[in-house]
């Protein structure tokens, strides 16, 4: 994916964006990478007081992070990693003013790589405390520096005491993904505390509060914390400020046990990210708070089970719903996991607005009349098929529900149905349910006759339309619509049987 830099210069300094999602404000900077890195270095010198430290910053390319870093005399050497030289080149000239050259220290080494790569290159127990000062994941790939193999590697060449700190999301706004970052924290074998703060550029572009984790293989506690020494002339830490950041509201925090493990093999935060399914409920817990330095936990997540945003688990979510549906008519599907945000641009708003609309227009279909269109148009279609789809059409007009047909065909049905609403949400023009594309020539394979098909899309050439394939569609799109009409309305489907 490409990236794209830019930078809006204001009367307080700048401030920088990367794929338009704001990366720093110079107004409020200093807010978030204080917290990010003095309590991680303060904590590392009241442990090691009798050692030059070694620290470790993945990301941070802009040199801000390392500028806060420095303060601390005690830092002998600072490895610095990031993958993009665009921006390590801006810490240079743009950013220089704010992060005072930090990145021509001579305490500083820079590497422009992959900070996975680089970490699995790093021996054991080599830095005494480590910052990750990463983007926010945009797409699946970016979760890759968040995975449990991420932190189990952050864990191995960690000193024994040492610590770390990493920027998360917004418990706020993205509560899963936030507490999944944190229950794939202690499973990679680091005592995790959660941090919060109120960021204003960040609020003002609608991110909410936003999040960080302290770590070490060590318990960290409240009065360790009180015991570490800031540097001088830091804008806007204290130690009252920081304990504050410790403390979650219960209902948010208590969301941090309906939450799975991110793992490169099953990778979990990116849905949670993209399906922020956690909302405020009425007053139950309101007033009532947790501050994470006054317990000690181990994490109680399990591994994921199945990466939801892919066709093939999406598809078993389906048919576990058909099954369950049927031996509980009243159950309410998760409907996140039957029709999952695909994009990030795609909010759960716009989710819940689209279900919404669904709902009132499958409530609108004659099923009778769709049923007796669809038969005398499957006359086109070979006699076996138009046979079959007469046995089906006539089990679906008497009110069975569609598990009740040969488990084969249902799920059959059921497995194509979904890949077309699959197709739907990731590439809403260009499935063939939708009809086809341009009757010119364009991108038409030569020597095939009348079209051909690439991935989910289907074209025909000289206005042709193959209407075997169309009739199919519509009458997969009418099966699976009427079951999902099943699963908004359950009762309705119970009282016609």
């Amino acid at each position: 994916m490409a990236t794209s830099l830019f930078i809006e210069h204001h009367a307080n300094g700048l401030a920088f964006y990367i794929n338009g999602d704001l990366q720093f404000d110079t107004a409020d900077e200093a807010l978030y990478h204080e917290y990010l890195v003095i309590p991680t270095i303060a904590l590392a010198v009241q442990r090691f007081p009798e050692n030059d430290l070694r620290v470790l910053i993945c990301g941070g390319g802009d040199g801000l992070a390392a500028r806060d870093v420095l303060r601390f005399s005690q830092v002998s050497h600072i490895d610095l990693v990031d993958c993009n030289p665009e921006v390590l080149e801006l810490a240079n000239t743009a950013f220089k003013p704010y992060n005072t050259g930090s990145l021509e220290n001579d305490r500083v080494t820079v590497y422009p790589q992959e900070a996975l790569e680089f970490v699995s290159t790093v021996a054991d127990n080599s830095y005494h405390a480590i910052i990750c000062d990463f983007t926010y994941p945009t797409c699946p790939e970016d979760t890759t520096i968040y995975s449990r193999e991420w932190f189990q590697q952050i864990n191995r060449v960690l000193i024994s005491g040492g610590t770390i700190s990493t920027n998360g999301v917004s418990p706020e706004n993205r509560s899963n993904g936030f507490w999944c970052l944190y229950q794939t924290l202690l499973s990679a074998g680091l005592k995790a505390k959660p941090l919060q703060l109120e960021i204003p550029s960040f609020h003002s572009h609608g991110y909410g509060n936003w999040g960080f984790f302290l770590g070490s293989q060590a318990q960290i506690i409240a009065s360790e914390i009180e015991a570490i020494v800031f540097p001088e002339d830091l804008e806007t830490l204290t130690h009252e400020k920081l304990f504050q950041t410790f403390v979650f509201s219960e209902e948010i925090a208590n969301s941090r046990h309906d939450v799975t493990i991110h793992t490169l093999e099953c990778p979990q935060l990116f849905y949670y990210l993209l399906n922020p399914s956690f909302e405020l409920t009425e007053k139950e817990n309101a007033g009532k708070t947790i501050n994470f330095l006054d317990i000690q936990e181990s994490g109680t997540a399990i591994l994921g089970s199945r990466d939801l945003l892919k066709l093939e688990s999406m598809a078993q979510a389906w048919l576990e719903q058909m099954y369950e549906s049927s031996a509980s008519p009243d159950a309410q599907p998760n409907i996140s996991k039957l029709l999952p945000v695909q994009h990030r641009y795609h909010s759960p708003k716009m989710t819940r607005e689209g279900l919404a609309y669904l709902r009132h227009l499958l409530g609108e279909i004659d099923l009778s009349r769709l049923l007796n269109t669809l038969l005398e148009r499957s006359q086109e279609l070979p006699p076996k098929i138009a046979g079959e789809l007469k046995q089906l059409a006539e089990k679906i007009r008497a009110g069975q529900p569609i598990v009740n047909l040969p488990p084969k065909t249902a799920e059959f049905l059921m497995m194509l149905s979904v890949t077309l609403l699959m197709a739907n949400l990731l590439t809403p023009d260009a499935v063939f349910a939708k009809g086809y594309s341009s009757g010119t020539s364009s991108g038409y394979s030569s020597g095939t006759s009348s079209g051909y098909s690439s991935g989910s899309s289907i074209y025909y050439a000289d206005g042709y339309i193959n209407w075997e394939l169309k009739i199919l569609g519509l009458v997969l799109i009418g099966i699976g619509g009427s079951w999902l009409s099943n699963i908004f309305n359950p009762s309705d489907s119970n009282n016609d049987e």
